[in-house]
């Protein structure tokens, strides 16, 4: 696996740090937004399998590098028995026990965008979102532009895998 350069990383990063100013921004305005720690629904339904461009793949190598022996294993066996299943989909990083993610703070794109940004003019969203909509509204939420992001990071980062293929990819933790 190619390393980050320092550009490439402080490029990824500044991306993720505005994108967690504007999640931020939604929920410290709205606190009827269910999307915060707590709250696992989407990543125990995803409805396919995460896709991730090199950068996020890189970045979220780290954080698994960073997990004890038996925890990527665990993630490892996941990952693999997920292949050839049907949706919803259960993350294989999450903690099922707690309903945390065991790498939060290396959490690709999609994770740090779902709920609060628009994808060709429809929200990624889960039910939970849609019916709080209904009630509250959403005319003073500023959505984000979920295709601009993906289009801007897969220039600069090349195209997307699914974790399924980044991991056959990377099969030992030497790699």
């Amino acid at each position: 696996m190619e390393p980050f350069t320092g550009e490439q990383r402080e490029a990824l990063e500044a991306l993720y740090r505005r994108i967690d100013e504007r999640v931020s921004s939604t929920t410290g305005s709205h606190a009827w937004w269910p999307c915060r720690k707590g709250c696992d629904h989407c990543c125990r339904h995803l409805a396919a399998p995460l896709t991730v461009t090199r950068w996020e793949w890189t970045y979220l190598w780290e954080g698994f590098q960073a997990l004890s022996p038996e925890v990527q294993a665990e993630i490892r066996a996941r990952v693999a028995g997920l292949a050839g299943t049907e949706r919803p989909y259960t993350c294989p990083f999450l903690d099922r026990e707690s309903g945390s993610c065991r790498v939060y703070a290396h959490r690709p794109l999609l994770c740090r965008t779902y709920g609060f940004y628009l994808s060709r003019g429809t929200g990624n969203w889960c039910h939970f979102i849609r019916e709080l909509l209904d009630q509250h509204g959403d005319g003073d939420i500023l959505w984000g532009n979920q295709d601009s992001l993906e289009e801007t990071l897969a220039r600069s980062s090349g195209g997307t895998l699914s974790l399924f293929e980044w991991f056959e990819a990377h099969p030992t933790a030497g790699c």
